[in-house]
């Protein structure tokens, strides 16, 4: 297929799969002629600017600090997102099966609106979060108003669940349901998953103490933690020094009108936004007003932070993995809908005699191995050729954090496909959600076209690829001279295997974008 073209191919169950052409070979030779000079040209000769001491509050204002603490204002954000929640998962229960909104309001709008909201603003859906907050009003009887006691039996997380990798293995799960299984386009199984997060947040809380589901479970918030690390927003103390001479630890513990940290966090020795969840509790409790919400340049928080953790660098790579995972299966190359063409789930299908399915799950395990084993290859050289000075675990946790911006930017170019390209499709659904033949804002017929053009899409795509190859360098770098201060020649040689794996992630992301693109469109 030309890559001018789009192509409709009607399906055996009556869907609808539109190939849209991937970018042009012109612009995929150009896109990865400009990483490389990104790499060793702007960066590594001219080098960019440091912004790491830049910091603008916005809480400043006594009215808008006073807002900030108290008990209503998170409910208040909150009730919105409940009602839309809840609407959302009647619809999916009790509306059409073929034409429903539940699915596309999830996954072509929120779920891919939502990457591009925590690269602006952190991690705000944490903050507003309708799972969580019927949790919360659950077990804390309701505490809109006032603080009251908790319902929760308090008992603490086993040790071993005390991390993200729950988070990790569900995640795993659902881009398998996701991808394998084809829950997004199914309105019944949407709905039950919206149940699933629910009932979870609201058993775990009623059983463990804090926010047990927030903290290790939840995968939508400690993916949105992990990507807000690069974000220019977040909440550190007004001024250190005042949380250095501070005995109480409200902010950790709960004082005044605040609950304690719902993840366990002390204000005052936070550098790093990636577990906060931004719920304003430390602006509640602690006396001195103290907690501020600062702006920031971008990429601060991105191997800053001397306090790396095996389990955060396991869900960088997850990150990274299925990313680039879920850009391939939706490739003909990864499964092809023409009649008598080749794709890799029909060739392993063949090889292995697994069923479509079988093949798709084991493909899909091959296919995220490689880029883990591809970075566990680059730190076992970089830990031989710098003759072991630095332990091998600091430096496969260190530097995994590098790959973030790389999965961040290659996650945002694929959803900018998703969002401007099929999220025109909620428009006439608004006005008939349940698909019974309504059309109560009059747009129940209309036929829109993308929100911008394909040539647009592809060059905002190739942009957003090279400024997350250009953050993921910078990173390395910070990270680099970190492990190995004063020790410039070490640094370099730990540093090369990084600079290599980031090109060729940089351009695995172009490649994936040149190709074409399965994007089913409904059922008839």
């Amino acid at each position: 297929m030309g890559h001018e073209t789009m192509e409709h191919i009607l399906l055996p169950d009556g869907g609808v799969v539109m190939v849209m052409g991937g970018l042009p070979g012109w612009l995929f030779g150009l896109a990865v002629a400009l990483v490389v000079l990104l790499s060793f040209v702007v960066v590594e000769v001219r080098g960019l600017p440091d912004l790491g001491s830049w910091r603008l509050n916005l809480t400043g204002s006594k009215g808008i600090h006073r807002l900030l603490r108290e008990r209503w204002f998170q409910p208040a954000l909150q009730l919105p997102f409940v009602v839309v929640f809840l609407g959302t998962i009647y619809i999916g229960l009790f509306g059409s099966f073929a034409r429903n909104l539940a699915p596309v309001l999830v996954w072509t709008i929120w779920w891919a609106a939502l990457i591009f909201a925590v690269a602006l603003l952190g991690n705000l859906w944490c903050l507003v979060c309708p799972w969580d907050a019927l949790a919360s009003w659950i077990t804390r009887l309701g505490g809109v108003f006032e603080k009251k006691p908790s319902l929760s039996l308090g008992l603490k997380l086993p040790s071993w669940l005390a991390n993200v990798y729950p988070a990790i293995a569900l995640f795993v799960v659902l881009t398998w349901m996701e991808l394998g299984w084809g829950i997004t386009n199914n309105p019944r199984q949407t709905a039950t998953l919206g149940l699933g997060m629910v009932a979870s947040a609201v058993g775990m809380g009623l059983i463990f103490e804090k926010k047990a589901f927030c903290q290790s479970f939840c995968f939508v918030g400690r993916i949105s933690g992990m990507y807000s690390m690069f974000s220019p927003v977040e909440i550190r103390p007004r001024d250190s020094r005042v949380c250095g001479v501070c005995t109480t630890r409200d902010c950790l513990v709960g004082g005044g009108a605040g609950y304690a940290c719902p993840v366990e966090l002390d204000l005052g020795k936070m550098d790093t936004q990636a577990r906060c969840t931004s719920c304003t509790e430390c602006f509640k409790s602690c006396p001195t007003l103290t907690p501020a919400v600062k702006l920031r340049a971008f990429n601060q928080d991105v191997g800053q932070s001397a306090s790396g953790r095996m389990d955060e660098a396991w869900l960088c790579l997850t990150l990274l993995a299925l990313t680039g995972f879920h850009g391939l299966s939706m490739t003909p190359t990864w499964q092809n809908f023409t009649p008598g063409t080749w794709d890799i789930v029909s060739w392993i299908s063949a090889w292995s005699g697994l069923s479509q399915l079988g093949a798709f799950t084991l493909g899909m395990a091959a296919v995220i191995l490689v880029p883990v084993l591809a970075y566990t290859l680059c730190i076992v050289l970089a830990w031989v050729w710098t003759a072991k000075r630095v332990a091998f675990r600091e430096l496969f946790v260190g530097y995994a954090y590098s790959v973030l911006p790389v999965a961040l930017f290659y996650h945002l170019a694929h959803n900018a496909m998703h969002l401007f390209m099929e999220g025109q499709d909620v428009v006439p659904l608004l006005s008939d959600p349940m698909g019974s033949g309504a059309d109560w804002f009059g747009t129940a017929t209309l036929h829109l076209e993308p929100l911008i053009g394909q040539d647009t899409t592809w060059y905002l795509q190739v942009g957003l690829i090279c400024v997350g190859h250009v953050a993921g360098v910078l990173a390395s770098h910070r990270i680099a001279k970190r492990l190995f201060p004063g020790e410039r020649g070490q640094a370099v040689r730990s540093l090369l295997p990084m600079l290599v794996m980031m090109v060729l992630l940089s351009i695995c992301g172009l490649w994936l974008m040149h190709l074409d693109m399965n994007m089913r469109t409904g059922r008839m």
